[in-house]
This record gives C-alpha cells, sequence and structure tokens, in this order.
C-alpha cells in the first residue's frame, strides 16, 4: 500500500510538472541593432541560433529572421546587449494560441466525427449516393488535413519563438551636404555659426 501510494505521488508529481512546461504562446522578438560591421554580427546571431538549437529562416545584409526555443528568449536579449553597440529598438511580444490550438482540434474531432458516420452509409447506398459519399468523404478528409497542417505549424508556434534582428551600420562619418530649398540657408557655415553663437 504504501509502495503504491508513493508511485503515485510520483506520478501526480511529473503531471503536474509537465502540465506546468507546458506553453501556448508565440513569442516574437523585434530589433533593431547599431553594430560596427555587420557580417560578424549575422554569423554570430546564425550561430546562436544554431547553438541554442533553433535554425535560420532569412538571412540578407541587413537583416536576419531565425526561430529558437522559446525558454531562450531572455538569452536571447543578454547576447543582443553584447553583440550590439546599441540596441535601438527591442520588442517583446507573446501570443496567446490556445483559442486557436482548441478550436483546429474541435474542428477536426467533429469531421472525423461525420467522416465516421458517411463510411458507415457508403455500403448501404446506391451508385448516385455512393457517389455523393464519396465526393463528401473527399471534401471530408481535405479539410482534416488541411486542418491538422495549421494544427503542426501552431505546434511549431508555441515551440518556437521567432525573432527579427534588423542591423544598421554604427555611423563613423558625418553625413553629407544636403542642399536645403532655402538658397539663404546653404550660404551658411553651420560649424562656424555654432561656435560664434547667434
Amino acid at each position: 500500500m504504501k509502495r503504491t501510494l508513493i508511485v503515485l505521488s510520483i506520478i501526480f508529481l511529473l503531471a503536474v510538472h509537465a502540465s506546468a512546461q507546458e506553453n501556448y504562446l508565440h513569442h516574437r522578438v523585434q530589433a533593431t541593432v547599431l553594430v560596427a560591421e555587420v557580417d560578424p554580427a549575422i554569423d554570430g546571431l546564425d550561430r546562436w541560433a544554431d547553438e541554442a538549437g533553433g535554425y535560420l529562416l532569412y538571412k540578407s545584409s541587413d537583416r536576419v529572421i531565425f526561430r529558437f526555443p522559446y525558454t531562450e528568449v531572455g538569452r536571447l536579449r543578454d547576447f543582443l546587449q553584447d553583440m550590439a553597440e546599441t540596441i535601438v529598438e527591442l520588442t517583446l511580444e507573446a501570443q496567446d494560441l490556445r483559442e486557436s490550438i482548441l478550436g483546429i482540434q474541435s474542428g477536426i474531432r467533429s469531421r472525423e466525427e461525420i467522416l465516421e458516420q458517411n463510411l458507415k452509409y457508403i455500403d448501404k447506398t446506391d451508385v448516385e449516393g455512393t457517389l455523393a459519399i464519396e465526393q463528401e468523404v473527399m471534401q471530408l478528409l481535405t479539410e482534416i488535413e488541411q486542418l491538422k497542417g495549421r494544427l503542426r505549424k501552431l505546434t511549431v508556434d508555441r515551440t518556437y519563438a521567432l525573432a527579427q534582428v534588423d542591423l544598421r551600420i554604427l555611423g563613423q562619418s558625418l553625413p553629407t551636404d544636403i542642399p536645403s530649398s532655402f538658397g539663404w540657408i546653404n550660404t551658411i557655415d553651420f560649424y562656424k555659426f555654432m561656435e560664434e553663437g547667434f
């Protein structure tokens, strides 16, 4: 009796722990960072995503988009702070997917029940009825597969956060002169004007 109680207690604790780990949030990170050099920063983000257990979705000369385990959001923020000269923007968002997941699961179950009923009637109808049922069965199978695909996508969203990091080069020179549409302003030496005052 005592052994059974201990085993049941362990099973209960494992179930509670598993449910506490269950995640229904889709995390998104949007960041814009200033870096001294873009290429090493891109390579660093690629390496970080791989080491964190994620994968790259898109890489260009000024943007990296990747997925990574949602548990690593805090580590990504720390990595960006260490990598960048300045973080211009850092936005963290989380969307609850529970309602969407439950709706899709319900849709799959209801279509599977209708499919089961249709398959029971298929042998009891004439040729015309059989063709109509077969057409409905094919439609139901298509809908079920589409819903299962959406459910798989939401499962990925629950497991992996999505990050988009835009990279800007830290300016190392003064901006080029852009002429004003007011001619008289173009005749003023701005730096001399600032030194001498009004």
